[in-house]
């Protein structure tokens, strides 16, 4: 009877174990299936909130860069249209007899002024519209901003744009100035070409301000400011002008121009006196 009392505890005590031992194994079952299902779901959830960020980030922003470019194109012809009554069909002539040789030279520079400014414009006229023509005609890849855009497809036409823009909105407001200084003598003169040079200064300060800023702090810089935006598209200019011989002769004149000015100015002070007719 002893024998049998603890043959029969002891295979109560082995069922106990075995039926605890399955109770773990089905609980650790449960949990892996829920924890498993909790990461799946949690991945698709991820994967849906993600995928619409990334695919809203690279798209195509060709409208985005013609806007850009045409928000140029209008004001520069606007003032490149100003330009013409203002400096060269109302332009002052030269009296020999009573203009001293310092008036004589600032009206021929104004007169150079005036159509450098309007030349200045026709150039950003021309880079902006050739750049929007190409944004409509071509089909460029994705990218993740305009800034990237033109960065790497028109980083000289942007650049042109921009430099050409300002160089002539700056010397529209300098012939401003100098447009009072010839009408109404020295006194008024003074005065606008003071009001003249303190805006071409300030707007400077602003240019430089937005050229430093750039399209935001992860975006490509163009330049630190004004004088390193020209002194940065000159310098591509340049670079690039092998293999374009309309380019080529183009910097050859202006080079010839800037010599053909040095001379003015030297004879305009006798440094050296030269027959010729003004």
């Amino acid at each position: 009877v002893d024998t049998t009392v603890d043959r029969l505890s002891t295979l109560d005590t082995t069922t106990s174990h075995s039926n605890i031992n399955s109770i773990m194994l089905i609980s650790i079952k449960k949990t892996s299936i829920i924890i498993g299902i909790l990461s799946l779901f949690q991945s698709r959830h991820v994967h849906s909130l993600s995928t619409p960020v990334v695919a809203s980030l690279v798209k195509d922003y060709s409208g985005t860069a013609a806007g850009l470019f045409n928000n140029m194109r209008t004001p520069a012809a606007l003032i490149g249209g100003a330009i013409v009554p203002l400096g060269l069909l109302t332009a002052p002539e030269i009296d020999k007899s009573k203009d001293s040789k310092r008036v004589q030279l600032f009206k021929k520079v104004n007169l150079l002024l005036a159509i450098a400014s309007l030349l200045s414009e026709i150039l950003a006229i021309t880079f902006s519209t050739v750049a929007i023509n190409k944004l409509a005609e071509v089909r460029f890849p994705p990218t993740t901003g305009v800034d990237e855009l033109l960065s790497k497809h028109f980083e000289i036409a942007w650049m042109g744009t921009n430099v050409h823009f300002l160089l002539g909105m700056f010397g529209f407001g300098l012939l401003v100035g100098s447009k009072a200084f010839f009408t109404y003598g020295s006194k008024v003169g003074k005065i606008s070409g003071c009001w003249g040079v303190a805006v071409f200064l300030h707007c400077s300060s602003i240019v430089n301000q937005g050229i430093a800023l750039g399209a935001g702090d992860n975006s490509p810089h163009f330049a630190s400011n004004l004088l390193t935006l020209v002194i940065r598209y000159v310098t591509l200019t340049m670079s690039r002008v092998r293999g374009r011989p309309l380019s080529m002769i183009a910097f050859g004149v202006i080079f010839y121009s800037l010599f053909l000015s040095i001379e003015m100015v030297a004879e305009s002070f006798g440094f050296f006196q030269k027959e010729k007719d003004n």
